[in-house]
């Protein structure tokens, strides 16, 4: 299976929801933590998965500088 290294993290598409509906994942969000950086090459052929615009933040932590 080949896979596909993100820059930020991979997310979820709405066609992954659509095909999806008895699963609870939402448009937008992080694919599941094992795939978060490397994901199969055929998600991304398929549809379902894109690669985040920005960086995932951590809760709590501060999007600014001091």
């Amino acid at each position: 299976m080949t896979q596909l290294e993100a820059k930020t993290h991979w997310e979820w598409t709405e066609k992954a929801v659509e095909e999806n509906k008895f699963q609870s994942i939402v448009a937008g969000t992080p694919v599941w933590d094992n795939y978060k950086k490397k994901a199969p090459k055929r998600w991304l052929d398929e549809g379902l998965i894109r690669e985040a615009e920005t960086e995932e933040v951590p809760a709590g932590q501060a999007t600014f500088d001091f």
